[in-house]
């Protein structure tokens, strides 16, 4: 049965073979003209520097030269995020074997995509590493360029609900732990205890007010402050907001609209985009949006099942809900009290 890739659609066997040809043709190169120039053991010593930098840009790009000029990106089977070093260097390495067969053995195992009957055009390699190499999709917003990132109108997206087959779990997210226990809400008062003096006979109950906007005034409680949001990532990062609030997340954030909320995101790797998740947040509910980010953007539930969230489509989050933008992941809690 042929399955569906995360992203994309499976490259063909002659798109992976020119742009492995061109990766290859790039190495040859430079180690030649290092021979030439100078000795064989410069000339390996570049190889191997070569080989080394296609390791990198496989495991934080997702494509090296010869796959950006094809238009191909390398991702997880499981979600569209970039390989990572240990599958990059797996996916790499049984290449690099293949080749030491007459040299003509890497192009062997780069074309036994054919052979893969799931239809995703898998190669040896790719089924030993977990990857997949798919056409990008054209025309995705490019959330690296600088400037505002333009958003569309965002369409809401439930929740699946319960009795559905959940989504497949990635060994990462199965692996992430919890919120940890010194992210209890700090100052929580619960709500029970705030107890309002009770309506005279034959008053009439207040009306409910729709809970407020970003815009308007901070939510106020009980005569301990106002309303607050902690966000807490997993490299322990710690960020404090007032609550209503709109947040925009990334490596250098940008607003989206007057009075937003940035919060630049730990990232010596740089695999989150500038501008990578927006969360909206009106004191009580929250949502989030990915932008359109290079390497996606997923919710991650208490039982650890993970649901990757679609660009532009404005997402539900749920309480204990973890979210995780790119490899960084975070937990919201929400703190009553506070400084006046």
């Amino acid at each position: 049965m042929t399955q569906s890739p995360p992203l994309g659609v499976p490259a063909t066997v002659g798109v992976r073979i020119g742009a492995f040809s061109v990766d290859a043709a790039l190495v040859v190169i430079a180690a030649g003209a290092a021979s030439l120039l100078g000795s064989p053991v410069l000339g390996a010593a570049v190889a191997a520097e070569a080989l080394l930098g296609l390791w990198i840009l496989q495991a934080r790009r997702g494509f090296g030269p010869g796959a950006l000029l094809f238009g191909l990106r390398t991702s997880r089977a499981e979600s569209p995020l970039v390989p990572g070093a240990g599958r990059a260097f797996v996916r790499g390495s049984l290449v690099l074997l293949g080749g030491l067969v007459l040299v003509a053995g890497a192009w062997v195992v780069v074309a036994s995509a054919a052979f893969d009957r799931s239809g995703l055009r898998r190669s040896w390699a790719d089924r030993a590493a977990g990857t997949l190499l798919v056409v990008a999709p054209r025309g995705r917003p490019d959330q690296d360029a600088d400037g505002t990132p333009g958003i569309a109108e965002p369409t809401v997206h439930a929740r699946p609900a319960a009795g559905r087959e959940p989504l497949q779990v990635s060994a990462a997210a199965a692996a992430l732990p919890t919120a940890p226990a010194w992210d209890t809400p700090l100052l929580a008062v619960e709500a029970a205890a705030v107890v309002d003096a009770p309506a005279a006979a034959g008053e009439r109950a207040p009306a409910a007010t729709p809970p407020a906007r970003a815009s308007e005034e901070p939510i106020l409680t009980g005569g301990v402050g106002r309303a607050q949001l902690l966000v807490v990532f997993d490299t322990g990062q710690r960020e404090q907001i007032d609550l209503p609030a709109a947040v925009n997340f990334g490596r250098a954030p940008v607003a989206t609209e007057p009075g937003d909320v940035l919060i630049a995101v730990d990232d010596p790797d740089r695999l989150i985009s500038k501008t990578h998740l927006r969360l909206e947040h009106d004191g009580e509910t929250a949502w989030v949006v990915d932008t359109g980010s290079t390497n996606g953007s997923e919710l991650i539930d208490d039982d650890g099942a993970v649901h990757p969230l679609q660009p532009g489509a404005r997402t539900l989050l749920e309480d204990g809900t973890r979210v995780r933008l790119s490899e960084r992941v975070f937990t919201l809690s929400r703190l009553i009290g506070g400084p006046a």
